[in-house]
C-alpha cells in the first residue's frame, strides 16, 4: 500500500491510497483507516489540536470529503458521510 497526501490549502489536503490486487495496482476512494494513521503522523510531528478535511477519490471519478480530527489528548477521529454500494453476508 501507498498513501501519499499533500496540503490544498491550510485546512485541507488531497489525497490517494494505492493497494495491489492479484496483478493490478487499484485506487481506493476514501481510506478512513489510512487518514487515522494521518492523524498520528501529525500527533508524531507535534502537530495536535488540529482539523483537517482530507478530499480523495477524485482521479478516479468517486470524490470524497473525510473529517480528520486531532484533540489536545492524542485523540484522533475520522468521520465522513458514507454511501452504502453493496451489501452482504458471510457464513463461516
Amino acid at each position: 500500500m501507498v498513501y501519499i497526501w499533500a496540503p490544498t490549502g491550510p485546512d485541507t489536503i488531497e489525497a490517494r491510497l494505492f493497494f495491489t490486487q492479484s496483478h493490478s495496482v487499484i485506487e481506493d476512494p476514501a481510506t478512513g483507516s489510512a487518514c487515522a494513521n494521518l492523524g498520528g503522523w501529525f500527533l508524531a510531528n507535534g502537530q495536535q489540536d488540529l482539523r483537517r478535511r482530507i478530499r480523495q477519490g477524485s482521479a478516479i471519478q468517486r470524490p470524497s470529503i473525510l473529517e480528520l480530527m486531532v484533540g489536545e489528548s492524542g485523540t484522533i477521529l475520522v468521520s465522513g458521510a458514507v454511501r452504502e454500494v453493496g451489501r452482504g453476508m458471510f457464513t463461516i
